[in-house]
């Protein structure tokens, strides 16, 4: 029998953040679709986040990490085996 037995394992700090980012993120990608069938103009909304997105985490996190971000995304995207989306 171990000492730490009866210790209750709470959520890491690293688990929670986690967990906050992808709810985060599913909700803003959510509300950009949505808006993106509601104006029926995909493009313009993807460079609009785009933009709200580059010029902030230049700010945040630098050029670098900002353009590793980016070059993640569209990996990510590529390997996604989702074909590219029309003009809506």
């Amino acid at each position: 029998m171990t000492k730490n037995h009866n210790i209750i394992k709470f959520p890491s700090n690293i688990n929670y953040k986690k967990n906050k980012y992808i709810k985060i993120r599913d909700e803003i990608e959510s509300l950009l679709f949505n808006y993106a069938l509601n104006k029926k103009d995909l493009w313009a909304v993807s460079l609009a986040a785009g933009r709200f997105s580059a010029m902030n985490l230049q700010k945040i996190d630098g050029e670098e990490k900002a353009m590793d971000f980016f070059k993640n995304c569209v990996e990510t995207q590529k390997n996604s085996g989702d074909k590219r989306l029309s003009d809506s």
